[in-house]
């Protein structure tokens, strides 16, 4: 296992934008199978500074496979790959980025389908706790609890994907084989405005302090696919089920909100 600004436990530390570092840690790993988690997933940044983020969400990938050609590669994609004009998407509708960052997760998996074994894992609205507190479901409750208002877009799908479950079926998948494209995501495809007032309501929270607003409101650079959301059905039959419903997965993260 591999970390870079909090350490890990027995892990090695490896920085993704020095290439050379990529190469001698995975030469001397000699891995069987390589999990790449890591990205630069903030949106608007890869929207700005698309040279700086595409070195670390795509060069570096090119550097891991390169370094490791005989493993298999599972990678991290994003419902961001589509338009968001036609959603539900299935794996194989065709892909159609809006934005940069769709644009980077588009070759990401292209440089996966270079090689025979692979294992591609669509994503969306990913949630639970975390040292920086930066997905959705943390920022709104940081932010009800301080009785401070939250904005949320009012004409945007989600398909909510707690990470706890997301990470057990990544574990299953690999055990079972799989290979390919998978959307690996919760199985609710819902307004974000809703989500919102399940996980305002999930923490005992005030959800009079949820601000609509529409995406073209929110002085954002990168456009977003508003009518995107994942379907799982592929998901569901190889696995034999699916991941946590919101009302489920938010009551389960509540349980277990760690100390601060």
């Amino acid at each position: 296992m591999t970390f870079h600004r909090d350490a890990v436990p027995g892990g090695v530390p490896l920085d993704l934008a020095d290439h050379d570092a990529i190469a001698r840690v995975v030469g001397e790993a000699r891995p069987d199978i390589v999990v790449v988690a890591a990205a630069d997933a903030f949106v608007e940044r890869c929207e700005r500074e698309p040279v700086a983020t595409r070195a670390v969400n795509v060069e570096a990938l090119r550097r891991i496979a390169d370094a490791a050609p005989n493993a298999l590669l599972v990678v991290f994609s994003s419902e961001y790959v589509f338009d968001g004009r036609s959603g539900p998407y299935a794996e194989d509708d065709p892909v159609s980025p809006i934005n940069e960052y769709g644009r980077q997760k588009v070759d990401v998996e292209r440089i996966a389908r270079d090689r025979a074994d692979h294992l591609i894992l669509r994503v969306s609205g990913v949630y639970g706790w975390s040292k920086a507190r930066t997905n959705f479901v943390t920022q709104l409750v940081d932010k009800l609890r301080a009785r401070e208002r939250f904005t949320v877009p009012s004409d945007q799908l989600i398909t909510p994907t707690p990470a706890p479950d997301l990470a057990r079926a990544v574990v299953e998948l690999v055990d079972l084989g799989a290979r390919g494209t998978y959307h690996a995501a919760g199985p609710e495809i819902l307004e974000r405005p809703e989500f919102a007032r399940r996980a305002a309501a999930a923490f005992g929270l005030d959800a009079g302090l949820l601000d609509l607003m529409p995406t073209a409101d929110l002085g954002l650079k990168a456009p977003r696919p508003l009518r995107a959301g994942l379907r799982t059905e592929i998901l569901r039959r190889s696995l034999g089920h699916g991941l946590a419903p919101s009302a489920e997965a938010l009551a389960a993260m509540r349980e277990r909100e760690p100390a601060r």
